[in-house]
């Protein structure tokens, strides 16, 4: 693995990578904080301030029949919604909201995006066309719907990369709380692009109000460092994470259905908190009676080890 004296250099993060566990074949979505892997002095003197050289790194370590996903959020909420705001939604123009590297990737020869206005993928490998294909808003799509890159991603066996980054930036704890149907995903409104003329559309599944896991130290992120299922290591100088998704997933669904409030604040000052725990745990009694049906079907719950 890394030390502190290692070279900065594209082989040397690909090195990294295979040593923390990421092979040839991969399916691997990643979270990302650019300036994680190295000193400042040394991203500048990279090409694309090293931008390049992670980006390189990772697909060398994936090969040609793996896949790098990563995030592509936008600020492309209606101002009458909770969410980030400024832009309108078109796949090819609108910048992520989530990071440099994410916003380098979309530059990528050979990307491909998925469709949706607030909560968009972008990939490149094999397959990315497919991997970020059902998550359209053209064809009603949730924020993280199954048919869309998270359910792939489960599908297709990946792995979840935190590259310099923590819990905080973890987006399947808001896919497992689409999933799961969870009452407080609010429905908002987007701006998109269609044709040239900006229209409003619903946004379903979307997440609103607070949550405890934006913290560090969170109960959720204490309970997981617990669970000890996570690879951990170093890419370049950065603190890395690497896990199965459906693992993860799968991990965090059944500590849900033992703990309902285990993603929201405590205390009783914030009255969202107090109304969405008292129905998170209403919806929960009614998900193990079977009363509400979970959104993916039965093959991705197998996947995840909940049925």
């Amino acid at each position: 693995m890394a030390t502190e004296g290692s070279a900065f250099s594209r082989e040397n993060l690909a090195r990294d990578l295979r040593a923390l566990g990421i092979r040839e074949g991969d399916v691997v979505l990643m979270h990302s904080r650019a300036t994680s892997v190295a000193r400042a002095h040394d991203l500048n003197k990279a090409p694309d301030l090293g931008m390049r050289w992670v980006i390189e790194a990772l697909l060398d370590a994936v090969g040609p029949d793996g896949l790098l996903a990563v995030p592509t959020f936008t600020r492309t909420f209606a101002k009458t919604s909770e969410g980030p705001t400024g832009e309108v939604w078109h796949p090819d123009r609108t910048p992520s909201r989530v990071g440099s590297l994410t916003n380098y990737l979309l530059k990528w020869p050979g990307r491909f995006r998925s469709d949706h206005p607030t909560h968009s993928v972008a990939a490149v490998g094999k397959r990315a066309a497919e991997f970020c294909a059902g998550h359209s808003w053209r064809e009603g799509a949730t924020t993280f719907d199954w048919r869309g890159p998270w359910g792939k991603l489960v599908e297709w066996d990946g792995k979840i990369l935190w590259l310099g980054t923590d819990m905080r930036t973890q987006t399947a704890v808001h896919t497992v709380e689409d999933w799961m149907r969870l009452p407080y995903m609010a429905t908002c409104t987007a701006l998109v692009d269609d044709g040239g003329r900006t229209v409003e559309i619903g946004v379903t599944q979307s997440p609103a109000g607070p949550r405890d896991f934006y913290r560090k130290g969170s109960k959720v992120e204490t309970a997981w460092d617990a669970a000890g299922i996570a690879r951990a290591g170093k890419v370049g100088l950065a603190e890395c994470r690497l896990m199965d998704a459906a693992a993860f997933m799968g991990w965090l669904w059944k500590a849900l259905l033992e703990s309902p409030a285990l993603l929201l604040p405590d205390g009783p000052d914030n009255a969202w908190s107090v109304e969405a725990k008292a129905n998170t745990e209403d919806h929960v009694r009614k998900l193990k009676a079977g009363i509400i049906t979970p959104a993916p079907p039965e093959k991705i719950m197998r996947k995840l080890g909940v049925v």
